[in-house]
């Protein structure tokens, strides 16, 4: 597998006022994930197609993010890599169009969202920054994980079967939130 994959003990410390982001593309918006919530990054030919990815014994539930942003995503069925993502227990994977790399910055370097803009984007994204003579909108991780939990309770009851929590003994509120 050449997938980046993060591995216990691999985190690389960065400076307090260093932040590190992996910079993407879905149709032509560049985005931004903070990189501590990043758990691997899989190829389509790693990742089953329409599958939940399955890495070191852990699921991935896939996330439609273009969806989710209104954004068109012209690799919808071919190309493109899968973003693993994580915030507290909660565990998901975003297709993204293009993978650029990681990209360190100064906390000064942050911009915050505009202000016009004053609708439901505002939880979808927490800042910007300046990236390739253009900016990338920093994304709320918790927001694209939101509900996770209760998504995979609901497809569980769907199908007759017990949720996994359930079967572990764990109590999940269906209110929680990641």
């Amino acid at each position: 597998m050449n997938a980046f994959v993060k591995t216990k003990g691999s985190a690389t410390s960065i400076s307090t006022s260093e932040l590190q982001f992996l910079i993407t593309t879905i149709g032509e918006r560049y985005l931004a994930f903070d990189a501590g919530s990043i758990q691997g990054v899989l190829t389509d030919e790693e990742a089953r197609p329409f599958h939940d990815p399955i890495v070191q014994g852990r699921a991935y539930r896939i996330v439609d993010l273009s969806m989710r942003l209104n954004l068109p995503n012209e690799r919808l069925l071919g190309g493109g890599r899968m973003v693993l993502i994580t915030h507290g227990s909660c565990r998901g994977c975003a297709r993204v169009d293009t993978v650029h790399g990681t990209l360190k910055v100064q906390r000064s370097q942050v911009l915050p969202f505009p202000a016009q803009f004053r609708g439901p984007e505002q939880r979808w994204y927490l800042g910007m920054i300046p990236f390739d003579r253009s900016v990338a909108l920093i994304l709320n991780i918790a927001w694209i994980l939101e509900g996770q939990d209760e998504a995979v309770i609901s497809r569980s009851e769907q199908q007759g079967m017990e949720p996994i929590a359930a079967v572990q003994g764990a109590a999940v509120s269906k209110n929680q939130r990641c």
